[in-house]
């Protein structure tokens, strides 16, 4: 006797909830409980043989019967998936939360993943962290394995077989600056989980010269210079086919739980990097992803990833004028980069006195602008202590006014977001109605802001060019009806009493960069900034570079006659693949992929194309390779070595379409290719960049060591005050 009545499903209803659930793993024992009442199965037994409660089945049927598949969408407050990928959970409690908040709280990150918060506690329990405190990590191997910060060495796949290599992290390479942005370990969390969900050719059965391989790869990480301990080979072996033995030095082999991916895994250990070292661990992750990419079985950690030292400075103290300021920003700038430094490093980077150092690091400590971290053992002699900025010792507001969106961000000094908020300006968008909105938004957050940050040092603002940057006027940009000639750093200015910067949003972008990269972009490189429009940003000799009138980097020009698209006249034509959201919207609209109307239409045609759908794929393709010979020019033109892409076009899901285009152009096409391969990396923004970067943009124009400063309407923007 059925304990539930069952729900008949016709061949098509069945198929579409076999694609529902194929989607996204989790949805699987939603459609078995589904299936099982089509097919009539009982309640009870259905329960039993998913391994979850009887009340969760019948809320599920009942969902379905009521709603169809829209009723699968959310889970029910009680009841719980048979099996939590407890890697995944960890993954998600490292990566972070959205701003503002700060750190996730059980039931915040249980209602994030969809699991009871009592479930969650128990994962957090057994690997030994929670929501604000995430060393040491414990993975519940057999036998059981505590790593304080985990390096990952070496990355090993053959048939169902995998094997990560992990290490301790050296002490000497421990630096107790600040853990990468949350943006940033979300953005590089979203982008490795991406990349691993694909399909990949591995051979079907395993054999010995597969097992050759990770002993070859042991050998060599036995030598690496870069680990602080023994080690630890963490297997996933379900046929059981893997000897660990003979070891390869003392190495210790660590069985995986079946609680525990190995794609989760990874993720948790590589954004337990960039939480403890980010400077070293960027570099480390843009390889993986690489080898990811290009379906890649064994990847090794490249040996200068542990602690990569900073690129040739310039300018250094000696090469200017014996200024206090300059100088102060100098030390400012070299412990950004580094994350911390102890006196006697900042003095061999800066090429200042140490008796220079020890003054302006005694006044920089008695203004609490940096704070001492725990001393570090440098053999004999006293340790050394390092030093890094305080976070919260300043703040700056960062609004991004785009055709469809303002968005606007509190950052603090390290490159924190700690607070965000958007509007939608699909509505109305006249310069009167924006300024007002701007002026509110901004108002409330530095108002909000003030009890926790002193000083607030002033607003960046990022639009679209073209624009008069010295007079601080936007002048009739594309998509923004009514705005010929608008006064908005004068106007901003005077409506909200204190500073403001006004940069073209891909050099706001550029800026951002700089400021969040630290070592890893403290070279020459271009940002190439993709949303609504196209554009580039550019460093150049240590600087941003602006141009005469603060215009440069209008990249669709270039691409037009990159692609030889020219008006009746012989100029360079509008090339619409140059604002490549709309681009794509219609493109997928047309091809019924898509309702053009649907807010999220980009964001859907972009999960289209990550599901494998071919036209999809080809619409981003065909937009991502007019882009990249756009890039070809700007690269051969400037002859930088690293191109950043980024901007809200990028997202996770797509990131490998417009990287890999651009990657193959810039390295195909350029004159000089022989003598300057071009990485190709992914921003560390993205989304946000244009925002953060405004923000960015203060810090910029108030720390950044050089004789010149932005000026803005009522002088020059200065940093807090320092000490004497």
């Amino acid at each position: 006797m059925r304990d539930h009545p069952e729900l008949p499903l016709t061949e098509a209803e069945r198929a579409a909830l076999l694609a529902w659930a194929a989607e996204r793993p989790e949805r699987e024992v939603r459609a078995r409980i589904v299936l099982d009442a089509a097919d009539g199965v009982s309640v009870s037994d259905s329960a039993r043989a998913l391994r979850i409660s009887r009340p969760t089945v019948t809320s599920w049927r009942r969902r379905y019967a009521a709603q169809g598949l829209a009723g699968l969408e959310h889970r029910p407050r009680s009841g719980r998936p048979p099996r939590i990928d407890e890697a995944d959970v960890v993954a998600a409690t490292l990566a972070g939360p959205p701003a503002p908040r700060r750190s996730w709280s059980a039931r915040a990150l249980a209602d994030h993943l969809g699991i009871s918060h009592t479930a969650l506690s128990a994962v957090w329990r057994r690997w030994g962290i929670d929501g604000e405190r995430h060393s040491p990590l414990t993975l519940p191997t057999n036998p059981p394995l505590t790593c304080e910060q985990p390096l990952l060495l070496g990355l090993w796949t053959h048939a169902e077989a995998v094997a990560l290599v992990i290490a301790e992290s050296p002490a000497e390479a421990r630096r107790a600056g600040p853990p990468a942005p949350v943006a940033e370990r979300m953005a590089r969390n979203a982008a490795l989980s991406a990349e691993l969900s694909l399909p990949r050719v591995s051979p079907v059965r395993f054999t010995a010269e597969g097992r050759a391989e990770l002993t070859a790869l042991l050998h060599t990480l036995s030598q690496a210079p870069q680990r602080g301990g023994p080690l630890r080979v963490l297997l996933w072996d379900p046929t059981g086919e893997v000897e660990p033995g003979p070891r390869v030095e003392d190495e210790t082999w660590h069985l995986a739980s079946d609680a525990m991916s190995w794609p989760a895994t990874l993720s948790a250990i590589c954004s337990s990097e960039l939480l403890h070292g980010p400077v070293a661990a960027r570099p480390v992750l843009d390889s993986l992803l690489a080898a990811l990419r290009s379906d890649g079985t064994l990847w090794r950690r490249p040996d200068e990833g542990v602690a990569p030292g900073p690129p040739p400075r310039t300018p250094r103290a000696f090469d200017q004028l014996a200024l206090g300021s300059f100088n102060e920003k100098l030390v400012i700038e070299s412990i950004r980069e580094a994350g911390a430094l102890s006196r006697v490093e900042i003095a061999q980077r800066t090429g200042l006195t140490p008796q220079a150092v020890s003054r302006i690091t005694r006044n920089l400590l008695t203004s609490e602008f940096l704070v001492e971290d725990a001393h570090r053992p440098a053999g004999k002699g006293k340790p050394r202590v390092p030093l890094r900025l305080r976070a919260d010792a300043s703040h700056a507001v960062g609004i991004h006014l785009d055709p469809e969106m303002i968005t606007q961000v509190v950052v603090d000094l390290c490159g924190g977001v700690v607070a965000r908020r958007q509007v939608s300006l699909h509505e109305r968008s006249d310069p009167e109605w924006v300024i007002s909105l701007v002026t509110r938004m901004a108002s409330e957050a530095i108002e909000a802001a003030r009890p926790a940050t002193d000083p607030l040092l002033g607003v960046g603002i990022a639009v679209p060019g073209p624009l008069d940057a010295e007079a601080g006027v936007v002048k009739d940009p594309p998509l923004f009806d009514g705005w010929e000639d608008v006064p908005l750093r004068e106007e901003l200015s005077r409506r909200l009493a204190m500073p403001v910067i006004l940069e073209k949003d891909v050099t706001a972008a550029a800026i951002g960069e700089r400021w969040i990269g630290a070592a890893e972009r403290a070279g020459d490189f271009v940002y190439l900034y993709l949303g609504t429009g196209a554009g580039c940003g550019a460093f150049l000799n240590g600087d941003v570079y602006r141009g005469r009138t603060g215009n440069a980097g209008e990249f669709g020009e270039l691409c037009a006659l990159s692609v030889n698209r020219l008006t009746e006249e012989g100029g360079p034509a509008m090339v619409e693949e140059c604002a490549p959201i709309p681009t794509v919207v219609r493109r997928a609209a047309e091809a019924g992929l898509v309702s053009a109307d649907d807010p999220r239409a980009y964001e859907l045609a972009c999960r289209a194309a990550f599901a494998g759908d071919a036209k999809a794929v080809e619409i981003l393709r065909s937009v991502a390779r007019v882009v990249a010979r756009g890039a070809v020019g700007v690269t051969d033109l400037l002859d930088t070595a690293l191109l950043i892409v980024g901007g809200p076009a990028v997202r996770p899901e797509v990131a490998e379409i417009y990287l890999a285009e651009i990657d193959t152009a810039v390295n195909r096409f350029p004159v000089a290719r022989a003598v300057r391969p071009v990485r190709v990396a992914h921003s560390l923004l993205n989304e946000s960049a244009a925002a953060v970067g405004a923000a960015s943009s203060v810090f910029h124009a108030a720390f950044a060591p050089r004789l010149r400063t932005h000026v803005s309407p009522r002088g020059a923007l200065r940093p807090p005050t320092l000490g004497n």
